[in-house]
């Protein structure tokens, strides 16, 4: 009896140790304030992260826009000449307004050394038996002016 007794007292405590579970192994649960606290520092690093990723894109727009600007208005130094045009005091328009003249089409006179112009200047050199490179030197410019 005793022997039954004692096995029905160990049935008994595992049974109750199933239901109730172990003191150390129950789940705590997590205090409120401070889940919200490292919540808001997650987030606080997030904004810095993207502050930083937002000043960094504003350099690389406001590096984008000065080139930009250097390239409508020739590079420092040349007084708003173009790399293609190598003849003093010749502009962009001065040559597109040339083209023109001679019957070649460089688009519209806007100061933009674009496709349409650096063809007509090319098939302007070709047509006059000059050097064919785009580029409107001296020759280039006695013949097309």
């Amino acid at each position: 009896m005793r022997k039954r007794l004692a096995i029905g007292s160990v049935f008994f405590a595992a049974g109750l140790f199933l239901v109730t579970g172990c003191a150390t192994t129950r789940a705590r649960r997590p205090d409120p304030k401070a889940e919200q606290q490292n919540q808001i520092a997650r987030m606080q690093a997030e904004l810095q992260a993207k502050d930083s990723e937002i000043q960094e894109l504003e350099a690389k727009v406001e590096t984008y826009e000065q080139a930009l600007q250097q390239t409508h208005s020739g590079t420092p130094g040349t007084s708003g000449q173009s790399p293609l045009i190598r003849v003093s005091g010749v502009s962009v328009e001065d040559v597109q307004r040339a083209l023109i003249r001679s019957g070649f089409d460089p688009g519209p006179v806007d100061g933009h050394a674009g496709k349409k112009t650096k063809a007509a200047i090319r098939e302007f050199q070709r047509r006059n038996n000059l050097k064919v490179d785009g580029i409107v030197g001296e020759q280039t410019w006695s013949r097309l002016k």
